[in-house]
């Protein structure tokens, strides 16, 4: 039998982060009242990007190891530098999960002018935005709507129909699988799993979910369940993700699959304006591949304004691949160097 996995990291974020203010470490030399350039060596610069990244307060609370330069980029502007790091550090919402942090900063004459954070496991979904557990599930039911819920299984049953008891937080709720055999391969008792379905109450479930089972208990409610998955991604399924300015007005996420030939993706996503809700959707993206990335476009960009992009991604047979959060904005200062 499985043991259970360790609780997977919880989001994946990635800023954007224009015009920062310059950092201690930074030369301030760079303000000339001649207007002329600040002639910055590209150590100079390496020192200014290693000192911000240091001063993240991730880095500062959270990191496991020194930051490691990737890569280094000379820019077509003079005495421009784009420097890559990457550290390890203890995840913020669970000490007992490892993530990995990927920094891009951009120098300019000595200052720090633009950076790209991101954070979170590879190769781990991690519970999807949006998601429930069984326990919350349970006190406050929602009925005949699509949803996911998470939690372990137990008693799980094949004969003569699947179904299993999905527990969290000492919280257990009936699972029955829409179609008989449907979405259960190579999951174990012990699994920690996304179960995605719809609530029925007992009675229900008897006539609706297509096994004939029912619940012992005709009044409990059961999550007729559509889809069942771990957390574990395969490198096919891998999602990566960019955000681009695109103009003084508009910014680009893409995200950009592992799977070299062209998928269609079912793509839900919400664009959140200063915690205001701009836009709510679900499409299909079709024909989607490393050369043609999913793009969701934010136009009207307010300077000073924060710009909060979730995204969530499944296959067309309903498995969740990517769950992210974007926060960005133009004119926006940095928040966790303060």
């Amino acid at each position: 039998m499985k043991s259970r996995p360790v609780l997977p990291q919880l989001y994946i974020i990635i800023v954007i982060v224009c015009i920062v203010t310059a950092i201690s470490g930074c030369s301030e030399s760079g303000d000339n009242q001649n207007g002329e350039l600040n002639a910055t060596s590209e150590e100079e610069s390496r020192q200014a990007a290693e000192a911000y990244v240091k001063n993240l307060d991730s880095y500062r609370t959270y990191n496991l190891s020194e930051p490691v330069l990737l890569e280094t980029l000379n820019l077509s502007e003079p005495y421009s530098w784009q420097f890559v790091y990457e550290f390890d550090l203890v995840s913020e919402k669970d000490p007992d999960v490892i993530d990995t942090a990927t920094v891009t900063v951009t120098v300019i004459e000595g200052k720090v002018e633009e950076t790209t954070y991101a954070q979170g496991s590879r190769y781990k979904l991690g519970i999807p935005t949006g998601s429930i557990g069984a326990d919350s599930l349970l006190q406050k039911p929602i009925y005949d709507k699509e949803i996911f819920v998470y939690g372990t299984v137990s008693e799980l049953e094949r004969v003569p129909a699947v179904s299993f008891k999905l527990n969290w937080e000492g919280d257990v709720l009936q699972v029955e699988m829409a179609e008989p055999a449907a979405g259960i391969k190579g999951i174990e008792n012990g699994d920690w799993v996304i179960v995605t379905g719809e609530l029925k109450n007992g009675s229900e479930s008897e006539s609706g979910s297509g096994n004939g089972s029912g619940s012992e208990n005709s009044q409990e409610p059961v999550l007729i369940a559509k889809l069942v998955q771990t957390e574990d991604i395969s490198e096919g399924e891998i999602f990566t993700s960019e955000v681009v300015k695109m103009d003084e007005e508009g910014m680009v996420i893409r995200e950009i699959p592992g799977n070299a030939t062209a998928q269609t993706y079912r793509v839900r996503y919400e664009i959140r304006e200063d915690n205001r809700t701009r836009e709510a959707a679900e499409e299909l993206f079709e024909n989607i591949s490393p050369e043609k990335p999913i793009e969701i476009r934010v136009d009207d960009v307010k300077p000073g304004s924060t710009y909060t992009i979730r995204v969530l991604i499944r296959n067309m047979e309903g498995r969740i691949l990517y769950d992210a959060e974007h926060v960005g904005g133009f004119g926006v200062e940095n928040k966790q160097s303060e």
